[in-house]
């Protein structure tokens, strides 16, 4: 063991801990091990030499009894590092010796085991094996060397009894070992977790103290007697003032009808029956209605008085409460706070593990709580977040725990062996009671939570692990919208690694090379001509293939990775369409992140520049979301790049709330109208309505228009009749690699290449048809 700093708070916490740990299992197992070595000495006596088994039977009980010696040369808590670490050397010393001892005597004595014999010999094995669970369950030194000798020494004298026919009990002694290992080191982790904790609570309790720096006793002391009787004698006029009392009147009077009853008088009334001396003992009395509490002191006199001081301790005692409460609960709610939950995690993990038990663990999020505190201030914010609180409290039992982790978090620890079933139950009663509206203020406001639910059953968890479970379904919960909730599965485990697995190759995937640009046909409905391509991203995966951008792009934007890639897809999509032959348009998609990237203007006007391409060719395209998340700035950045000549486009247009307002107050080039109403345009009236109020709309503003996910013939046909000008989806074309995009020319226009990527036949069909109407009419095909 390397040595301590004296100075090192957590060292020496362990090391204390590891003695009086050692030193109390090794007393308890005291009996056992004389109960192992009588049951050798009765079992052996007449079968082997007495003078040998006598003299190890001597040995191994000297080994204890100078244990038991030593363990009382030393008192843990006025001792010194130094004397400590010394002292633990001796004790693994001596317990390395014990085991050492226990390891001859088995062999020794197997060759003369028979019948009852050999089960003794095996049960005091086992026992003494498995008895570091018990004696050196906080030394993994002394477990682990005590493992690996025991476990060779009953292995050999397995084979000695029964040779290598005993090979299931070697495999079992194997396994034995293995689990003791383990256990070992698992006890280990708790163990120094808990050292690690409890220094923690301490060194808060210090912080809190330091930063409330007002602690500082003012008050004198007052002199007291009492008679032999326990009433007050000899009454000081300050010990009057100090209760606020005529000092006449508290002649003769009880000194403990002073004190309120409790644990404190009773102490105080013990000390005076007693006439013993006792120092700093605090009670708790009332002068005027005002709760005080006195620290107080005394010694027996010899004429049958008592005579002590008292102090008013009261502003220091109500500061130590104060401390322990915001150590322990949080300053806003009054509810529990990180530390105070983690702490009854813990503690009900290891519990139902021993016991059996189940827990259930509630996360809750409050969804887009950032948006009340920014629009309607901190102060709503606060009095919300203390009668979500409330509401959630009314919702459990006493001895159930509602805690605040921090924010907008809350978390329900209950102790149940109800079934999901119930659970959900539980679950969709939280949801109601934080959805229904909050009357702050004569106004009202709405809020609603997600809830992710985990449970451990019967100890397959630990408190890690269930506060794991929990976030993952909480995480799955806001995946399925606001106000939902979603109960921990293990395929929500098998997702989240597959998530992080995707991170982790994404940090890497621009650098090996595996990010690649699709592009996708843009064609005009009313010649069916290719009028622009659409970029979209595809990761070209070695071991999973092809990946879609929706497999990855929302891991880029959490993990910030969406910047340096959305720059990539800049640049190569225009060093692509710059190597194309044609004036087609190009449109890229861009996300929230990139729009708030100050260097987004830069990197598209250095592209454009390095690749010669005209600006108007090419066309941006945001949700608007963009705007929503950015507002004024997302709308400069927008301008910015208006002024370079480059479109913009508002993309899945009429699926958000404000899609109007947007366009009123920013003058897009082009909508694209979303693949929710292009899908059912041929047999719903209600989807032609929109799609017509949509192509009057952006006429009328001098809009163009694209309608998107075209997979039927019918639709091609009725969004040209209904204004929409241009078209893309599978129907039209399949996204496809640069090098697969076909260079056709048109004689009819003079030569000129067009560029268009591999079509169906029906598209075929419809623009031969668009094309033969515009040659019979001599230009335009419209209808």
């Amino acid at each position: 063991m390397s040595e301590l700093r004296p100075d090192d708070p957590l060292a020496r916490f362990l090391l204390y801990r590891r003695l009086k740990n050692f030193s109390s299992g090794a007393t308890t197992s005291l009996l056992p091990a004389f109960a192992s070595i009588f049951g050798l000495l009765w079992t052996f006596w007449n079968g082997v030499p007495q003078i040998a088994i006598a003299i190890w039977a001597a040995i191994q009980a000297a080994q204890l009894c100078f244990f038991v010696w030593l363990d009382r040369q030393i008192d843990f808590d006025d001792a010194t590092v130094p004397e400590m670490e010394t002292q633990w050397r001796r004790i693994l010393i001596l317990q390395a010796i014990g085991s050492t001892i226990w390891f001859v005597v088995f062999p020794y004595l197997a060759p003369y085991a028979e019948g009852l014999e050999i089960a003794v010999l095996g049960i005091i094995g086992t026992a003494i094996l498995c008895g570091t669970l018990l004696v050196h369950r906080n030394a993994p030194q002394a477990a682990l060397f005590h493992t690996l000798t025991m476990a060779p020494s009953l292995a050999v004298a397995a084979v000695m009894i029964g040779g290598w026919g005993a090979w299931p009990s070697l495999i079992l002694i194997a396994s034995f070992a293995v689990a003791l290992i383990g256990e070992t080191r698992t006890q280990e982790r708790y163990f120094v977790g808990a050292a690690r904790a409890e220094i923690e609570r301490r060194e808060n309790n210090a912080t809190v103290r330091m930063l409330l720096n007002d602690y500082e006793e003012q008050s004198s002391d007052w002199l007291w007697t009492v008679g032999p009787r326990g009433n007050m004698r000899d009454v000081t006029e300050r010990l009057g003032a100090a209760l606020s009392t005529d000092p006449d009147h508290l002649e003769g009077m009880p000194f403990l009808d002073l004190f309120v009853a409790g644990e404190e008088r009773d102490a105080l009334a013990t000390r005076l029956l007693e006439r013993s001396p006792f120092r700093d003992l605090i009670v708790r009395l009332r002068v005027k209605g005002d709760v005080r509490y006195w620290r107080i002191s005394a010694r027996p006199r010899d004429d049958g008085r008592m005579s002590g001081v008292a102090r008013d301790v009261t502003a220091g005692r109500l500061i130590e409460e104060r401390v322990a409460f915001m150590a322990h609960y949080d300053n806003l709610t009054g509810l529990a706070n990180r530390y105070l939950f983690n702490e009854r995690l813990r503690s009900l993990a290891g519990e139902q593990a021993s016991r059996g038990s189940n827990i259930a663990l509630f996360y809750l999020d409050l969804d887009d709580f950032k948006a009340i505190n920014d629009t309607r201030g901190h102060l709503v914010g606060d009095r919300m977040l203390r009668e979500v609180g409330t509401r959630l409290e009314q919702e459990v039992r006493s001895e159930d725990l509602v805690a605040r982790l921090g924010g907008d978090e809350f978390a329900v620890l209950i102790e149940t062996r109800a079934g999901d079933g119930l659970l959900i139950e539980r679950a969709h009663r939280f949801l109601s009671v934080v959805r229904a509206p909050y009357e702050i203020e004569g106004h009202s406001y709405r809020v609603s939570t997600s809830v992710g639910v985990a449970r451990c059953t019967d100890g397959d968890c630990d408190a890690e692990e269930l506060m794991r479970r929990a976030d993952l379904a909480l995480y799955a919960a806001k995946e399925k919208g606001r106000d939902n909730l979603a109960l921990f599965e293990p395929a929500l485990d098998r997702i989240a690694r597959e998530r992080r697995e995707t991170e982790i190759d994404l940090r890497e995937a621009l650098t090996r090379g595996q990010m690649r640009m699709h592009y996708q046909a843009i064609v005009d409905l009313d010649t069916g001509e290719t009028t622009g391509l659409e970029a979209l991203l595809r990761w070209y995966h070695p071991q999973r293939g092809i990946i879609p951008p929706g497999d990855f792009l929302t891991i880029a934007e959490e993990t910030g990775m969406i910047t340096s890639l959305g720059e990539w897809v800049i640049r190569q999509t225009l060093s692509d369409a710059a190597a194309l032959p044609g004036n087609f348009r190009i449109a890229i998609n861009l996300s929230p992140t990139q729009v708030k990237n100050p260097n987004l203007v830069a990197t598209v006007a250095q592209a454009i520049h390095a690749t010669n391409i005209a600006p108007e060719r090419v066309e941006l395209e945001i949700t608007e979301h963009v705007l929503m998340d950015q507002g004024a700035a997302g709308h400069v950045t927008l301008l910015r790049l208006r002024e370079l000549g480059i479109r913009i486009a508002l993309d899945d247009f009429g699926t958000g709330y404000s899609s109007l307002g947007y366009l009123r107050r920013f003058p897009f080039d082009r909508i694209k109208i979303d693949r929710t109403f292009v899908t059912d345009v041929a047999s719903d009236l209600g989807s032609q309505a929109i799609v017509s109020t949509i192509t009057r709309l952006a006429d009328a503003l001098g809009m163009d228009t694209t309608a998107e996910g075209i997979e039927d013939q019918r639709q091609l046909d009725l969004l040209r009749k209904l204004g929409v000008q241009e078209a893309q989806g599978f129907l039209i074309g399949r996204p496809v690699p640069p090098e697969e995009i076909v260079i056709r020319e048109r004689p009819a226009a003079g030569n000129e290449a067009q560029v268009e990527t591999e079509t169906g036949e029906e598209f075929l069909e419809y623009r031969n048809k668009r094309q033969a109407i515009a040659r019979r009419r001599g230009g335009s095909a419209v209808e």
